[in-house]
């Protein structure tokens, strides 16, 4: 009978109910308990109810603090209208085309809180591309240009604003290598946050390729480790994800639900039900499936081998030279000690030797970005992310293997 109650509880709906009904039924009880008429019973119920939704409103900024590191931004509900992020037949979803909504606002990262995420536009192809996101990549390619596309996830995509400068590792790639090469070139933005190498693969061969790029940097890892770790795995990632399309009515009616001013509240309607805010939640509705950090992710990796192997051998075939990257993770002290942190950094390695093996195994460059850039604060604003600082560090690396391949331009 236990057993039963726990599994009810651990679906997320079941446990939401739960909690309401016990933020009603324990006023309710006080009320009835110690109110001796109508209007008394109400005012027990009222007081009741106000003081148990403080003591819960404090335990949970403690509790959120002490296992994320991090005070928990209260997040403000999203216009539907306005949702950079649409559903997509063949992946779980992409960026709007032509897309203005984002707005400047202050990031609230682990280890920093001293960048602004910029007001951007995306561009025809549905990417953050250029100094202000909505610089087109011109198809047909122009004859005289040398093309560079970045692919990968969020540590690719991610801009930050710093004293009224918008930054990106392409950005700062671009940056140089103008510097560098007397020849009309252009580093584009190719990568989408939140992107596995699955996703990444599909994006390539249906859009991306058709840009016909001179070089390909790929900087990806991390992304695919979820699917890795949830059971029954499939090498098409069906057992782990699902189409934005399957849930994108959730964020209208999360758009349309009022805002109490209580984190907890918040916290738990943008978790496991109404999400209004699809920056801290796209993933979570995505998702399929329970981690199981116990689980043998060795099919995980083979799968993620095999798909940038494909994306090289398409390259190679389209006369497109690739350079490959190792992933940058930096246990930072805040998550040092933290199981789930170390085990994700464990596997982000094995990933790095597929990468070198790769590079190996097909004559690539290898920019091995993670004995390159050092990992401390200055670098990153969480484990992953880096900043200004880093971006240049990554970009820098990058160059220098351009530089080398760029003598037929």
């Amino acid at each position: 009978m236990i057993n039963k109650y726990i599994e009810f509880s651990k679906r997320p709906l079941n446990a939401f109910f739960q909690i309401v009904l016990f933020f009603f039924f324990v006023p309710l009880s006080i009320s009835l308990y110690f109110g001796s008429h109508l209007l008394e019973k109400v005012g027990f119920f009222i007081v009741s109810l106000l003081i148990i939704i403080a003591i819960a409103e404090i335990v949970f900024i403690f509790i959120y603090r002490l296992f994320s590191g991090s005070s928990y931004e209260f997040l403000e509900n999203i216009d539907f209208k306005k949702l950079m992020n649409e559903p997509h037949p063949y992946l779980p979803y992409i960026y709007k085309k032509n897309f203005k909504g984002t707005r400047t606002e202050q990031v609230n990262y682990p280890l920093s809180s001293n960048f602004w995420r910029p007001e951007l536009a995306t561009n025809s192809m549905g990417y953050f591309n250029g100094p202000n996101g909505d610089r087109d990549i011109v198809i047909p390619k122009p004859e005289d240009l040398v093309r560079i596309n970045c692919l990968g996830a969020s540590t690719t995509g991610n801009y930050l604003r710093f004293e009224n400068k918008n930054y990106s590792y392409p950005l700062e790639l671009e940056e140089i290598l103008k510097k560098k090469i007397n020849k009309n070139l252009e580093v584009n933005n190719c990568a989408q946050g939140g992107y596995n190498s699955a996703d990444l693969l599909v994006r390539f061969i249906l859009e991306s390729i058709d840009t016909k790029p001179d070089y390909i940097i790929i900087y990806h890892a991390y992304n695919d480790i979820r699917s890795y770790l949830t059971p029954e795995f499939k090498s098409d990632y069906f057992h782990s994800r699902k189409n934005l399309g399957e849930d994108y009515w959730k964020f209208l009616i999360g758009s349309k639900i009022p805002n109490l001013p209580i984190k907890f509240i918040n916290y738990l309607k943008n978790k496991f039900l109404f999400p209004g805010n699809e920056q801290y939640s796209l993933l979570e509705v995505i998702a399929k499936g329970k981690l199981d950090y116990s689980i043998d992710y060795s099919k995980g990796l083979k799968t993620y081998e095999r798909n940038l192997q494909h994306v090289i051998d398409l390259s190679i075939g389209n006369n497109i030279k690739v350079i490959l990257c190792t992933f940058c993770i930096y246990l930072h002290p805040k998550i040092k000690d933290d199981k789930v942190s170390i085990l994700y950094k464990k596997i982000v390695l094995e990933e790095n030797k597929i990468l070198k093996n790769l590079a190996k195994k097909n004559n690539l460059e290898l920019v091995d970005s993670y004995s390159l850039i050092e990992q401390n604060d200055i670098n990153f604003v969480d484990s992953i992310h880096f900043t200004p600082k880093g971006m240049n560090l990554l970009a820098k690396h990058v160059s220098e293997k351009i530089k080398i391949q760029s003598k037929k331009f």
